[in-house]
């Protein structure tokens, strides 16, 4: 059975979406592990000895002092190297790859149990608010020896997979505009996700802000401090709300994150669902990315009909023009839309000479397309259409392009040369 899994980790704790061809994205639950659809992001060495636990019993053993608890690993990944444990030092990404290995053979054991039949994982894709550059950044460690081959992993941050969950709802939920308010954390996260639809395809926009006003912390004091903390804050919420919706055409309200439970925000409630859906929830990025890891395997219609201008999303076509049968054509290597950190492509194609190659690129925000020229080292001269060369072209940032063009030799004819022409491209420069 193959599946693709999408995998949200967060400060406290990870969730894992799965999904097989046309099926809709499902969050695990490990009743093996005693572990509901949340796995909190922890780990506790037994004291004395090699053996660790992870999630809710690694904080059953920590407390009960039977082992050394390491809590909110995602954080202390991004903030610190390493970690002392038993007057022994670890490595922060090693415990976090301990952390994601132990939890995969959780999941693909469940999902064996689920299809009852061997599951082949065919995509992974991680998504996380604050971490996913740092992920991204230390990608060999964090899945090194992972049950998942490198090359089908992927990151994305949490507007990426907004993104994707949202453009797979059905088309009366897909207004104009949609709010999502996020009390993972402490302090709300919202987010205004924007769908143009007078342009084809749909330009989609998510505007991020984190609302320092709006705290509500995990434990307080007192009861009768709780209650009043939360009573002041659903009339703060309730006002950011009617600012968030006010002369805008909001369709529709998420509410993710455990800070949403219970019944502290009524007052916020009603203007919350005045004229709008409002759902409540906490698995949405990771049923996101999972729709993202299914897009990578099985593309649907969505990634024709809807665009993500996000602010790592690459915001030009780069192609070529090439010459097929006598008749010329485009030829695309880097699309609009992509992930800047995953675009890349490489071509090998036959030249009439080696003197220069045309890069055409296209500004997706208007402003027209124009050339960017590549003048080639000298090469020794062949006969005509003898020169086969190879173009690799990935991007280093949102408009900065690194391209390779390197000669493959012609057969028995002409021997390849070991030379390879490497050029700095910077999108727009030319305008």
């Amino acid at each position: 059975m193959d599946v693709v899994i999408g995998y949200d980790i967060n400060e406290y704790y990870a969730q894992i979406s799965y999904a097989g061809p046309g099926e809709e994205p499902q969050t695990l639950e490990f009743p093996a592990f005693k572990e509901e659809g949340n796995i909190e992001t922890a780990l506790c060495k037994r004291r004395g000895v090699n053996q660790w636990y992870c999630g809710k019993e690694a904080v059953k053993k920590g407390v009960a002092g039977e082992g050394t608890l390491v809590e909110h690993l995602w954080k202390l990944f991004a903030d610190k190297e390493t970690v002392t444990i038993e007057k022994q030092e670890y490595a922060v990404a090693q415990l976090c790859n301990l952390f994601l290995g132990r939890t995969l053979t959780w999941a693909l054991g469940r999902l064996e149990e689920i299809y009852e039949e061997p599951v082949h994982i065919r995509a992974l894709m991680f998504t996380s608010e604050l971490y996913a550059d740092a992920m991204r950044e230390q990608a060999d460690a964090l899945t090194e020896g992972l049950l998942v081959p490198k090359e089908r992993i992927s990151f994305q941050k949490h507007e990426d997979s907004l993104y994707a969950f949202l453009v797979q709802q059905p088309e009366r939920l897909r207004g104009y505009e949609t709010g999502v308010l996020d009390l993972t954390g402490e302090t709300l996260v919202s987010y205004r996700v924007e769908m143009n639809h007078k342009t084809r395809p749909v330009v989609t926009t998510v505007d991020k802000q984190y609302v320092s006003e709006l705290v509500k912390k995990k434990h307080y004091p007192s009861i009768m401090e709780h209650d009043r903390c939360l009573a002041e804050l659903d009339l703060r919420l309730k006002a950011y709300v009617e600012e968030f919706t006010k002369g805008r055409i909001v369709t529709g309200m998420y509410l993710i994150g455990d800070g949403f439970q219970g019944d502290w925000y009524k007052e916020s409630l009603k203007i919350l669902c005045r004229n709008r859906k409002v759902y409540a929830g906490n698995n949405l990025f990771g049923k996101g990315a999972c729709y993202s890891a299914m897009e990578k395997i099985w593309s649907s219609e969505v990634s024709e009909k809807f665009l993500f201008l996000g602010k790592d999303m690459l915001r030009y076509n780069v192609g070529i023009s090439v010459s097929n049968r006598g008749e010329e054509e485009y030829c695309p290597l880097l699309d609009a839309g992509t992930n800047w950190y995953d675009a890349k492509a490489e071509i090998t194609f036959l030249m009439e000479d080696a003197k220069e190659i045309d890069l055409l690129i296209t500004p997706i925000s208007g402003g027209g397309a124009y050339t960017e020229t590549l003048h080639l080292e000298p090469l020794p001269e062949r006969k005509f259409r003898s020169y086969r060369m190879t173009l690799t072209a990935q991007m280093q940032s949102q408009d900065r392009m690194f391209v390779c063009v390197s000669d493959e030799g012609f057969g028995d004819l002409y021997e390849k040369i070991p030379l390879g022409m490497t050029y700095d491209v910077v999108l727009g420069g030319n305008k």
